[in-house]
């Protein structure tokens, strides 16, 4: 059985605020100097999983360990 959190208003915020600071903070560290290839990967990669937590909503109900929805109204989740 999977395990289920439901969603908080202050994860929402989190997810928010880490996203924009990583989309302010472009292809450089914190401290200016510019990231490696790699770290350039990984800072996209983090990207595009925020903003997935980004379409999440308040109240919603998640699976903790794939982080999508659990739709308990259907037997077949999202199809």
């Amino acid at each position: 059985m999977a395990r289920r959190q439901k969603i908080t208003k202050k994860q929402v915020e989190h997810w928010k605020f880490v996203l924009q600071q990583l989309i302010d903070e472009g292809d450089f560290r914190q401290d200016g100097r510019p990231l490696s290839p790699d770290g350039i990967a990984e800072r996209r990669y983090d990207i595009a999983m925020l903003r997935g937590l980004n379409t999440l909503r308040v109240g919603q109900v998640i699976d903790l360990d794939t982080v999508q929805p659990i739709y308990e109204d259907t037997d077949n989740a999202g199809s």
